[in-house]
């Protein structure tokens, strides 16, 4: 089982370029069933510009130095290097399916295949189902989302629910909801059915 907040969330994915990546997003689809895609932070790391910025244009550092003149940000040359390293940062989306869990930690596949923004419209994001409120079909609370928690091939096996601050400081046990097909996603609530209390259970 895989807790997403504790494990993928903010984790540093191991890979063998130069390029750091950091898990910024976890997305879910909207029938609660599967983690779907991952927003992924970028940072190239091999391409840091020195104190003093020997390795651009020649001509350049020599006229603005003539000049009298400082470099700035508004002077500061732009080479080749600057533009790969500008590239390389960022972010991108990938698919769940693209993470491999592997005994020194969460590892990007080789050949990575990033998707349009746009698929993520229609996703349900850690950041909204965290503190989601779970209520019944007819309106009664049984707690709010603390952790979602993972099979490894991303199917969502439930949610761990916090029943308040003093409960879980006192518990070290959390009440767990099993998801199956009778749970939904609905404006950032999740929704069970009003006989849904047997399957909670203490995590």
């Amino acid at each position: 089982m895989i807790k997403v907040g504790k494990e993928i969330q903010g984790q540093k994915l191991e890979n063998e370029s130069t390029t750091e990546f950091s898990v910024k997003q976890v997305y879910f689809d909207q029938e609660l069933r599967q983690a779907t895609f991952v927003e992924i932070e970028k940072k190239e790391v091999a391409n840091k510009k020195d104190a003093i910025p020997d390795h651009h244009a020649g001509e350049m550092l020599h006229s603005i130095q003539a000049s009298g003149g400082q470099f700035t940000p508004d002077n500061y040359p732009v080479t080749d290097d600057d533009r790969k390293e500008q590239e390389a940062n960022g972010l991108m989306i990938v698919s769940y399916e693209q993470l491999n869990w592997q005994q020194d930690g969460l590892r990007l596949g080789e050949n990575v295949e990033e998707v349009q923004t746009s698929v993520l419209v229609d996703q349900c994001s850690y950041r909204s189902l965290i503190k989601a409120e779970v209520l019944t079909e007819d309106g009664e609370e049984l707690g709010r989302v603390k952790e979602i928690v993972l099979h490894p091939d991303g199917r969502i096996e439930g949610f761990e629910l916090s029943e308040g601050f003093l409960s879980d400081f006192l518990s070290s046990e959390q009440p767990f909801l099993k998801v199956d097909e009778t749970v939904k996603c609905q404006h950032d609530k999740i929704i069970v059915p009003k006989d849904y209390h047997h399957s909670l259970r203490k995590a």
